[in-house]
């Protein structure tokens, strides 16, 4: 919403446009960093945290998932605790395209 809630700019519209982009250039199909948000080539970006709590906000699709406590200890199996984390935004996404497409 662009920072705001009803009516009222809560977070400055400034901020909201700068902190999905990246304060470094990645690589292609890379995730990119700044503002505390891991950011994605597709215009969506994330936020990490510890035992596997997340924030994935994608606004060409009207997307938002939240996940909490979903790892069993602070940083879990990273590697593979991370790619089903990042693979269920996939899927959800993916089901979105297909609804739209219908």
């Amino acid at each position: 919403q662009n920072g705001v809630w009803q009516g009222v700019q809560v977070v400055p519209a400034n901020w909201v446009a700068e902190s999905p982009v990246p304060s470094a250039n990645p690589q292609p199909n890379e995730t990119g960093y700044g503002y505390q948000w891991w950011t994605y080539d597709t215009g969506a970006f994330a936020a990490d945290g510890i035992f596997g709590q997340g924030i994935y906000i994608d606004p060409s699709r009207k997307l938002v998932i939240a996940t909490n406590s979903n790892w069993r200890t602070a940083l879990g199996d990273v590697d593979r605790e991370h790619a089903k984390r990042e693979e269920l935004y996939q899927i959800v996404a993916a089901a979105i395209d297909a609804e739209a497409a219908h």
